[in-house]
């Protein structure tokens, strides 16, 4: 039997010691903002008392992520022109999680003009993905085996969400390379830390992600950047401060379906890791956080013409009634080209590849103790403007 490699303890100073061994590396660049989440997450980690599956499990990938920022730290001393890479016209889908965000991604990205970050890319960012091997790149078997791992403790998400290493990626899975992710909520339960993440504009969230999508394309496939994550709506300023010409596309519905809907497929996540499933928590968890993102976008907008021209609404209903319609008038919003060769592969089958799931996923409201009247109470001002759009 081979033993198991003693975690490292979940120690700022410890763990940044580790990653320099591992790599070798010493330098952090010039951007320390990052320890400022790691610092939250670690304090928050030990107050939940980590029993040793999370402990080994947090600690690994604290260490992965920060032996990766060393390295992509020393990809751009090495090849500065990595920093001049310019990100144009970003496409993103920004829309509360179980809206229709994934099946719009996942239809934009089937554009032969668009680029999506793989999720692979986004768990594995070093070294750099390249065109030649980006689709037998062995990170991909070693998501997909961890992934396989999950789906065995959890079979249920499948039902959910789409689980593959070449799934297109959110970018709230590339923000935890700035310890700044709701990723981190979902799948360990670190109260203290979400509290921090919901109440906190997070400095320089976005100049890390910017580095990796330079990352990314430096030697990887090209194309316009379609990028998705329901948590940019934490912070459209930052967004629209690092890409000044982003094409933001907002998906609507109901939120006390797309909460039920959300609560659902944490408390899978939860059970694939081990942790506390119990369905009211969850649920509170959530009204807490995406409340607070809804309004917070929705005042950005009123706040920022700016922001609010840069942004197509889009009502949930739509994508799942004519998926194709939907596809054509965000691209006409954006003039973007929708080219033939782009209509062909919506409509050659490869719209119900993308929406296989529909009518799967199971779950109640009450289930998770979310109740209507307290969720409209705490967002005025998003069923004031987007009502309308609402199932």
């Amino acid at each position: 039997m081979v033993d198991q490699p003693v975690p490292v303890p979940l120690d700022e100073s410890q763990l940044i010691a580790a990653a320099e061994a591992a790599t070798g590396l010493s330098d952090w660049g010039d951007d320390s903002s990052y320890l400022i989440g790691l610092r939250v997450l670690l304090e928050s980690l030990r107050g939940v008392d980590p029993g040793p599956v999370l402990l080994a499990t947090s600690s690994a990938r604290i260490l992965g992520l920060l032996s990766a920022r060393l390295q992509l730290i020393n990809d751009a001393k090495q090849h500065p022109e990595i920093l001049a890479i310019e990100i144009k016209r970003p496409v993103v889908i920004i829309g509360l999680p179980r809206t229709g965000t994934t099946v719009t991604y996942d239809l934009l990205a089937l554009d032969p003009a668009a680029r999506s970050p793989r999720n692979w890319e986004w768990a594995m960012p070093w070294p750099a993905p390249e065109a030649a091997t980006f689709d037998s790149d062995p990170r991909i078997a070693f998501l997909d085996g961890m992934f396989a791992q999950m789906l065995a403790v959890a079979p249920d998400l499948a039902k959910i969400q789409n689980i593959s290493a070449t799934q297109a990626g959110e970018c709230n899975l590339g923000f935890t390379n700035h310890f700044a992710s709701t990723d981190f909520w979902a799948e360990w339960d670190v109260p203290e830390y979400t509290k921090w993440l919901c109440n906190t504009v997070v400095t320089d969230r976005y100049r890390t992600h910017k580095r990796l999508l330079q990352q990314f394309q430096w030697k990887g496939p090209q194309g316009r950047w379609t990028i998705k994550s329901p948590e940019h709506m934490f912070d459209l300023a930052g967004l629209t401060a690092t890409y000044p010409d982003a094409c933001m596309v907002w998906t609507h519905r109901d939120p006390v379906q797309a909460f039920s809907s959300l609560s659902s497929m944490v408390q899978q996540f939860r059970k694939a890791w081990g942790l506390s499933t119990e369905p009211k928590s969850i649920g509170r968890e959530i009204v807490n956080i995406w409340t607070t993102a809804l309004e917070r976008a929705t005042q950005a907008r009123a706040d920022n013409p700016a922001i609010d021209s840069a942004v197509i609404d889009v009502a949930h209903r739509d994508v799942i009634s004519d998926k194709v319609a939907v596809v054509r008038r965000i691209h006409d919003y954006f003039e973007l080209s929708f080219t033939t060769e782009y209509e062909q592969r919506l409509i050659g089958g490869a719209v119900n590849k993308v929406t296989g799931r529909f009518g799967q996923h199971r779950h109640s409201p009450a289930e998770f103790g979310i109740d209507a009247a307290e969720v409209r109470e705490r967002l005025p001002n998003y069923y004031a403007r987007f009502g309308p759009l609402l199932d």
